[in-house]
C-alpha cells in the first residue's frame, strides 16, 4: 500500500469539507472568478483526500489557483508565479513548493510555451482524457496490424498521426502546444506499448 492510500483511509471527510470552506473564503477575499474558484476547489478536496492537511493553507489555496488559471487554453497568458504571489501576496518559494506538490501527487502534466512559462493538464481533465483514449486506442490497433502484417509503425510516426488528429481536428490544444504535445503523446504511447506487448506475452507464454 502506498502512503498516498494509507492517507485517503484515515483523513476525516470533514477536514476536507473545513479546508473546502476555508479555501472558498480564501478566494472571495481575492475576488477569484467563480469558474477557476470551483476548478481550483475540487483540486483542493482531491489533495487533501488524498494526502492529508497542508501545514500552510494559504499558499496551498494559491497553488491550487495558480494551476487552473494556467490551463493550456488559457494560452498565451503572461503572468508568472512571482507576478502571481505578489497579487496574492506570498511568498513565491511556497507557492511554488505546493505546486510542484499538487502536480506530482495529482500527476499534471506540464507544456510549456514557446517563452517556457509552464501551463498545466489535469490527469483528470478533458484533455488528459482524451489524449489517453486517442494513444490507447491507436496503440491497440497498431499492435494487432503488427501480429497481422509483421511490420512496426515506429512511436515517432504515430505520435505524428496522433498529434495531427488531436491538433488539426479534435483542436484539443491550442498550436503553440503541439511539439510539447507531442513528446507527451510519445512517452504514452512508448508506455501503452510496453504494458500491451507484456500482456501479449503474459498470454502467449501461458497457453
Amino acid at each position: 500500500m502506498s502512503r498516498s492510500d494509507d492517507v485517503s483511509l484515515v483523513v476525516n471527510p470533514q477536514i476536507v469539507v473545513n479546508l473546502v470552506m476555508d479555501a472558498h473564503e480564501f478566494f472571495s477575499e481575492h475576488k477569484v472568478d467563480e469558474r477557476y474558484e470551483s476548478m481550483a476547489l475540487d483540486l483542493v478536496r482531491r489533495y487533501v483526500s488524498q494526502e492529508g492537511m497542508p501545514r500552510d493553507v494559504d499558499p496551498f489555496f494559491g497553488a491550487a489557483l495558480f494551476l487552473v488559471t494556467r490551463h493550456p487554453w488559457s494560452h498565451p497568458n503572461p503572468l508568472t508565479k512571482t507576478e502571481f504571489s505578489a497579487k496574492l501576496r506570498m511568498k513565491e518559494s511556497s507557492l511554488d513548493w505546493y505546486t510542484e506538490s499538487i502536480v506530482e501527487k495529482l500527476g499534471f502534466a506540464i507544456l510549456y510555451d514557446k517563452s517556457q512559462l509552464p501551463f498545466y493538464v489535469d490527469s483528470q481533465g478533458t484533455i488528459a482524457s482524451v489524449v489517453n483514449s486517442v494513444v490507447r486506442t491507436s496503440v491497440g490497433e497498431e499492435v494487432v496490424r503488427s501480429i497481422v502484417r509483421g511490420s512496426v509503425v515506429s512511436p515517432n510516426a504515430l505520435a505524428e498521426r496522433i498529434v495531427d488528429s488531436l491538433c488539426s481536428v479534435v483542436k484539443i490544444l491550442p498550436p503553440a502546444f503541439e511539439q510539447e504535445l507531442h513528446n507527451l503523446v510519445q512517452r504514452k504511447i512508448e508506455d501503452e506499448s510496453k504494458r500491451l506487448l507484456t500482456e501479449l506475452g503474459g498470454r502467449s507464454t501461458s497457453t
